[in-house]
């Protein structure tokens, strides 16, 4: 059986030697002191998100990553927090990690808190923005697109990881595995077992979260390269998802869709 490439920000990689490369390849390419910025800070934080101690490396959130040296006198990448900490970590350790962190289980759970939510507004705009082809703009560069060919984006800064990074910041939240119901029998993902909890990220989301369609695996590709600038037409997020509902587990539709 071939083996499977190890994915980090939707980037392949053949194994994990060839991710070290790239990585050690990236830490070259700073001089000490020096943030780490654009398509290089998506992938450094995906990474970092893979990291057995993602939680507590992440902390409240994370401000910048830069490289600087370390007490030994070499360099390594660094984290900037929320709050002003700083922590050091290494790519290697997060390369190397067999399972999915705590931290990713909890973005995970994050993410089905809210996905029901998430079709009905796109489902929403398309119903009342559609053209008679039944096609809306893409956000990001004026082509129209079908639903099936579009994707729900959350708009630069606010980045569904930045939304949770917040979230955990803002209520002080220590991720434990008692927290989360993962991957049980006729679960595809990661869930919360406090129903409170999901409410709580639920109404965080729907206050902050800047949303716009458009098209399909641009969302991969734009990298730290996108302009923050104004949506063209934002996704409305309905008055009526505010209010407490309690879904059930992700269905084998739902994680195809």
């Amino acid at each position: 059986m071939a083996r499977q490439p190890l994915i980090i920000n939707s980037i392949p990689f053949h194994s994990q030697q060839d991710a070290i490369t790239y990585f050690r390849a990236m830490l070259g390419r700073y001089r000490d002191g020096e943030e780490i910025l654009g398509e290089d800070f998506e992938m450094l934080l995906a990474l970092l998100e893979r990291h057995p101690r993602a939680v507590t490396k992440i902390g409240g959130g994370v401000k910048r990553l830069y490289k600087d040296k370390t007490a030994k006198t070499t360099s390594c990448f660094w984290i900037e927090r929320q709050d002003g900490s700083v922590t050091d970590f290494s790519y290697r350790e997060a390369i190397r990690a067999k399972e999915k962190s705590l931290y990713q289980e909890f973005a995970e759970a994050c993410r089905q808190a809210v996905d029901e939510d998430l079709r009905l507004m796109k489902k929403n705009h398309f119903a009342i923005h559609a053209d008679a082809e039944g096609k809306v703009k893409c956000d990001i560069t004026g082509e129209r697109v079908a639903f099936h060919e579009s994707h729900l984006d959350h708009k630069k800064p606010l980045t569904f990881q930045t939304l949770v990074q917040t979230f955990m910041g803002a209520h002080e939240i220590e991720i434990t595995r008692e927290m989360l119901s993962m991957h049980q029998d006729g679960q595809f993902q990661t869930a919360f077992v406090d129903v409170d909890l999901k409410e709580k990220f639920r109404r965080f989301h729907h206050k902050i979260a800047d949303l716009r369609i458009i098209k399909a695996g641009l969302n991969l590709s734009l990298g730290g390269a996108e302009r923050i600038t104004p949506s063209r037409r934002p996704v409305v997020i309905l008055p009526e998802l505010l209010s407490p509902v309690h879904s059930g587990n992700t269905t084998q539709e739902d994680a195809e869709r």
